[in-house]
């Protein structure tokens, strides 16, 4: 069980200590696409090189990979405790297909709570999120079908 505040670095036996990259870190990184990004990150992570990442173990590289996971961990971010998370959309930033779907998800749980004919006006007020943004969101979780009313996981 992991413990009540979220834990920042793992330790790992021939590397040392394993941490989630800074922001500097992350904006070069994010240069790279598929699998150099997590490749990078994993070594960024533990103070390598690629190049020295790439020297190590496969056993090692794995356990890297499975501290980079723990880290990641929804169970392992801190939530405030006085009210509840709800995914809102920033303006002019750019959302990763998990916020994407999470904001799809509490828009269709709102629009099926709504009368007809009330989500548009409701959409309208909401900050930051366009209908075409709602739209695409919407899209993810349903797969782009219109009459998936019961068809996705709330």
């Amino acid at each position: 069980m992991l413990a009540s505040t979220p834990f920042t670095e793992i330790e790992i036996e021939g590397v040392g200590t394993y941490r989630l990259p800074n922001q500097w870190q992350l904006q070069r990184v994010n240069r790279l696409r598929g699998l150099k990004r997590h490749i990078a990150v994993l070594a960024l992570g533990c103070g390598m090189t690629v190049r020295q990442f790439m020297k190590l173990p496969d056993a090692t590289k794995a356990e890297l990979d499975r501290a980079y996971l723990m880290l990641m961990a929804p169970s392992n971010m801190e939530r405030p405790a006085s009210e509840p998370v709800e995914p809102r959309a920033v303006p002019g930033g750019h959302l990763s297909i998990d916020q994407k779907m999470a904001i799809g998800r509490w828009l269709l749980r709102n629009k099926a709570a709504l009368p007809h004919g009330h989500f548009g006006p409701w959409l309208d007020k909401q900050e930051g999120l366009s209908r075409g943004m709602a739209r695409q969101c919407m899209a993810l979780v349903t797969g782009g079908r219109q009459d998936a009313k019961g068809a996705f996981p709330l």
